[in-house]
């Protein structure tokens, strides 16, 4: 069976998320018209302090339209590497350096219509730095024990699947002590 091919692709937004709308044959030759947004790489992370604690961000999600339960992440800026934006992103929503940083996964989420790769990492014997996590962005830091951040995903009470998803591969690696 032949690969869909893509007919015809228009812009529809140029700025940030840049948004295509793209016409597709199908191998069975139906034709369909999806909308692709373009993200490109974004990273998060799973910050464990240096007594162990995870440190979860509540910020406003607009695809829920309120204030969830996330993890400090964002786009990569030009150039930079999956590591260094997570290092930053981490700092400027919690306020948190880094010590070790180790690789979790990388992937997409949202395959249907979204072109990039998520980076996650778990960052370990994170330190305060004095610097306040940025208020345009994050409402207030959520502290958890580690058994009570494998319980909630192991419920699935976090709205994000890629809170779960961090917490429970940390978990599965033997990087989430509990």
């Amino acid at each position: 069976m032949p690969p869909p091919k893509i007919l015809d692709s228009r812009s529809i937004r140029d700025i940030w998320p840049p948004i295509t709308e793209e016409q597709v044959e199908l191998a069975s030759g139906a034709r369909k018209s999806w909308v692709r947004l373009h993200f490109g790489d974004s990273a998060a992370v799973l910050p464990l302090t240096t007594e162990g604690r995870v440190v979860l961000t509540h910020e406003y999600r607009h695809g829920l339209g309120r204030i969830a339960v996330a993890l400090p992440g964002g786009t990569a800026e030009d150039g930079e590497s999956p590591e260094a934006c997570a290092r930053r992103e981490l700092l400027e929503e919690t306020g948190l350096e880094a010590g070790e940083l180790m690789h979790l996964y990388s992937g997409n989420s949202l395959t249907g219509y979204l072109e990039g790769t998520l980076h996650l990492f778990v960052a370990k014997d994170c330190k305060p730095t004095g610097r306040v996590p940025d208020p345009e962005e994050v409402e207030s830091l959520v502290t958890l024990s580690p058994t009570q951040a494998l319980d909630r995903a192991r419920r699935g009470e976090f709205e994000s699947t890629i809170v779960s998803l961090a917490i429970l591969l940390a978990d599965a690696r033997g990087w989430l002590v509990t």
